[in-house]
């Protein structure tokens, strides 16, 4: 992004000698604004070290920082090779919205006190859950009902192992033994307090012996599937009316030979959709314990399922970068593989998201970092899914969502941050550092303009975005601003592309004059 784009231009113009300290230089910061207004800062090259600390906390891949120094600056030279160096860093800070938004910049720069209308409105922690038996891996809130149900697992490696060999049954028994020590837990919490939005207790767990992965609750048949590490669907009723006080078994079901990564109950047809990273996408009828459809789209492990249940459609993905597009047309025949798209980079994607207002499917590339936009049109039409859009977020993403009313999504990243993106902008908003650990689950209300995060830290946070980040009035000004100075740069550009032409023109009728 060119530094025009942005409202404010910094540059560190000069250094000069601390008059009030000689051994302390000060490096003469000069931030400007579109409409001519500027005003000075004098920094310290510490003062640009914490702030270089403090956006590491949330931000990749910043530019770099003039490295320190064992003995302080003396000479001239030394002194400007710095002074160059933070000149380039705060500009190339600059071309960045999302750190622009920053706590950390709107106090390096001043900006309440001398751009307030370039402030934007952050968002807020509402509340916060915690209490939970292990590190959450997914949770789904169901609102109408004021009841959330918790998937979480032993997230320690040595633990998990020494879990299993404790719950291994041996060849002499018969049975496979109660799980002693419990790697994965579901947890039903049921909201207690009217008065408080975010006060829940936790009304019952159940405990497995291998690490709880993903969850599905059909809120219309109270069933709820939960997808297991040792390739198992556990199949619960939990029947509303009893206020989600107990649950009822309705079936154990070994689906897979790896873990399950994602799960669907299609009440119409009362048949269970999972997929697994054995690279199997299966339907199984449970009542009748037969497997209706097993495919194999990929040759490689699948990683997400998402839904499309007004159209009978199911995308899934796979660590290859895949997306493949399914049609449930019947309910004795399985599903049929309509397309199956490649992402741009081929990075295994990790989170999967569909919009059925817009009709995009997101998707979130783990390795290379890339969110991926599909198109995947009406009804009948599934073969046309085409990508229509690539962005490069941080490397590790987990998680994706979408508001088609604000054109927005949100992105959950490995080191724990939240990265909102403006769909009509193709840029970053906002990085909200939401947990100190990989981000595992979003759940977006689209009604109340409400984000809500799990982390493996055993934590689940409610976050308020705000309706509108800026005033709108004066982001429309500054977009017309913009567009008018870019047509004057174009203009200009233009003349001076004329003038070359016509200069090389005059150039080539001179050659060769001598051999006339």
């Amino acid at each position: 992004m060119d530094q025009s784009t942005v409202a404010l231009k910094a540059e560190v113009k000069e250094y000069q000698i601390s008059k009030i300290d000689t051994n302390v230089i000060l490096f003469i910061l000069l931030v400007s604004k579109r409409d001519g207004q500027q005003w000075t800062l004098e920094k310290r090259y510490s003062e640009f070290d914490d702030l270089n600390n403090n956006l590491k906390k949330v931000f990749t891949t910043l530019p770099p920082l003039p490295g320190k120094t064992l003995f302080k600056l003396k000479e001239h030279v030394d002194i400007e090779k710095r002074r160059v160096g933070l000149d380039y860093y705060i500009k190339e800070l600059l071309k960045r919205p999302d750190v622009f938004n920053s706590e950390s910049m709107k106090q390096f720069l001043q900006l309440e006190k001398h751009a307030q209308e370039q402030v934007v409105n952050p968002p807020k922690m509402l509340g916060e859950i915690t209490g939970f038996i292990h590190g959450l891996r997914d949770f789904y809130i169901e609102r109408s009902q004021n009841v959330i149900f918790v998937l979480s697992s032993d997230m320690n490696v040595a633990s998990r192992f020494d879990a299993y060999l404790t719950n291994m049954k041996m060849p002499w028994e018969k049975e496979a033994p109660p799980t002693l020590l419990a790697v994965g837990c579901l947890e039903c919490w049921v909201k207690t307090n009217d008065e408080n939005e975010f006060k829940y207790e936790r009304m019952w767990n159940k405990t497995y012996p291998s690490q709880a992965i993903c969850l599905y609750w059909d809120a219309v048949t109270s069933n709820l599937i939960v997808g297991l590490d040792e390739g198992k669907l556990n199949l619960l009723k939990v029947p509303s009316e009893s206020q989600f006080i107990r649950y009822d078994e309705q079936a154990d079901i070994k689906a897979h030979q790896g873990r399950v990564m994602g799960v669907f109950y299609d009440s119409i047809n009362s048949h269970i959709h999972s997929v697994s990273e054995d690279k199997k996408y299966k339907v199984l009828d449970f009542q009748r314990q037969i497997t209706i459809a097993e495919l194999q789209p990929s040759q490689h492990g699948l990683t997400g399922l998402a839904a499309d249940k007004e159209n009978r459609r199911i995308f899934v993905s796979d660590r290859g970068g895949y997306v493949h597009v399914f049609e449930i047309t019947s309910a004795t025949m399985g599903p049929s593989l309509a397309v199956s798209v490649a992402s741009q980079t081929l990075s295994p994607i990790r989170g999967i998201f569909f919009d059925p207002v817009k009709n995009y499917l997101f998707t979130a590339g783990f390795d290379q970092g890339e969110i991926g936009i599909f198109e995947v049109g009406k009804s009948g039409r599934e073969k046309f899914t085409k990508q229509t859009a690539s962005l490069k977020g941080k490397l590790q993403l987990r998680e994706i969502v979408w508001s088609p009313s604000r054109g927005e999504c949100m992105v959950g990243n490995k080191d724990g941050t939240v990265t909102v993106w403006s769909g009509k902008k193709a840029a970053p908003i906002f990085v909200i550092k939401a947990h100190n650990t990989d981000i595992t689950k979003l759940q977006w209300y689209e009604d109340k303009h409400m984000l809500v995060t799990s982390g493996k830290e055993k934590s689940l946070k409610f976050w308020q975005l705000p309706k509108e980040w800026r005033d709108k009035k004066i982001e429309q000004q500054e977009e017309q601003e913009y567009e008018q100075m870019k047509k004057q740069e174009n203009i200009k550009i233009s003349i001076e592309s004329t003038k070359k032409k016509e200069f090389d023109s005059d150039e080539d009728d001179l050659k060769g004059w001598h051999k006339m």
